[in-house]
């Protein structure tokens, strides 16, 4: 392959990427009340704003990948400071989706900002170059690095800031499920790009990787369905597409080490697995987590880590390693500890800034605010007439 191949992919790939940012915005857009439509669309472009400038003004600072010195401006270094700054991007966009309805725009941009250069920042190095890869911890795309540290920390800010009103009394039903399925299809091309292009991989590790993840999500969405079908007696568009993304995130860790029927089953799991979270778990302890992120995230993206250990095969990329069933128990353990290191630390530190930045700054806008809109009250416009 010329030597410009990889380079031309991984350009792609990004632009690919760049993608999941839109369906973010489309796909949470879809699911809000119609007077917080625009405010929910807007968070995740200020999201890419914020963390572009952050990436870009202190570039050096965040390249996560082996051999990507901070002095090297080749063409490959610079691809690789743009595709991992969407990555960091996607992240803080999805903590978005736990705090909608009532977060204050300048709370959320302050918290995103020290979150990116807290949180993200020091988790993206210890899995890409750090302390947790020297270990031996596998992800290949984000699985701990971006959804479960994500999904933690915004289980754990919705908790700070507490729930919307009304919360639990009146319905809070989706204003345009079209609008979410867009932005589910969105995030499925850009995720194909995301887990396929990471790094610089053999075009044949990417090729496996881009199967996994249809795969994955492909069984994610059959499962929320079936599961949903059986105990609801009707499946709903909102459940296949949660399934689906559910299946994305959960492939994430493992889309460059497993083969397509290791994909299959980690996809199953997450749509099962997340559908039970969403549906049972959040409602028995009672937390406002909007959109769901916690529930499709940090446990799409813990199962998506621990199969990881399970079904890791150097058969599929003699780069990666053989889990517990493949005779390697060890990486079913460093796996274990990555997640655990994760959760910890993403938790505790989320709690430490949430909580801080609230002594200072009003983190939610007032009652009446919220009754009237977050499209007027932050914005002054509406996202319908």
């Amino acid at each position: 392959m010329p030597e410009t191949a990889p380079k031309v992919w991984l350009l792609i790939a990004t632009a690919l990427l760049m993608l999941t940012l839109p369906g973010v915005a489309l796909f949470y857009g879809g699911m809000v009340r119609k007077k917080n439509v625009l405010n929910t669309m807007g968070l995740p472009v200020l999201a890419l704003v914020l963390v572009s400038l952050l990436w870009l003004l202190g570039g050096d600072l965040f390249f996560v990948s082996p051999g990507a010195a901070g002095n090297d401006r080749s063409g490959t270094a610079v691809l690789l400071l743009l595709y991992q700054m969407m990555a960091g991007a996607l992240a803080l966009a999805l903590i978005a989706g736990a705090l909608v309805e009532r977060v204050r725009v300048s709370f959320f941009l302050l918290l995103g900002l020290l979150w990116s250069l807290l949180v993200y920042r020091p988790v993206a190095q210890w899995l890409g170059s750090g302390w947790l890869a020297d270990l031996g911890s596998l992800d290949y795309a984000g699985g701990a690095v971006i959804h479960i540290s994500a999904g933690v920390s915004a289980l754990v800010a919705a908790i700070v800031i507490g729930p919307r009103k009304g919360h639990g009394r009146i319905e809070m039903k989706p204003n345009n499920l079209p609008l979410s399925a867009c932005g589910a299809s969105l995030l499925l091309v850009g995720w194909c790009g995301f887990s396929a292009g990471t790094g610089v991989a053999a075009m044949t590790t990417a090729t496996g990787a881009f199967v996994a993840i249809q795969a994955a999500a492909a069984a994610g969405a059959l499962a929320w369905t079936v599961v949903e079908w059986l105990q609801r007696d009707k499946p709903t568009l909102l459940g296949t597409i949660s399934g689906a993304v559910a299946g994305l995130v959960a492939a994430s860790p493992a889309a460059g080490y497993v083969g397509p029927l290791a994909a299959i089953v980690i996809g199953i799991g997450a749509g099962g697995l997340c559908y039970m979270v969403v549906n049972f778990v959040k409602p028995i302890l009672g937390y406002d987590d909007s959109l769901d992120v916690f529930g499709m995230h940090a446990v799409g993206g813990t199962w998506g880590m621990v199969a990881t250990g399970l079904f890791a095969s150097t058969a599929v990329n003699p780069d990666g390693s053989d889990g517990l069933f493949f005779g390697y128990p060890y990486q079913f353990f460093v796996q274990m500890v990555a997640v655990l290191t994760v959760w910890a630390y993403a938790g505790l530190l989320t709690m430490v800034l949430t909580k801080g930045l609230s002594l200072v700054l009003q983190p939610r806008v007032e009652g009446e605010e919220e009754i009237m809109g977050m499209d007027l009250a932050q914005h002054g416009e509406r996202g319908y007439s």
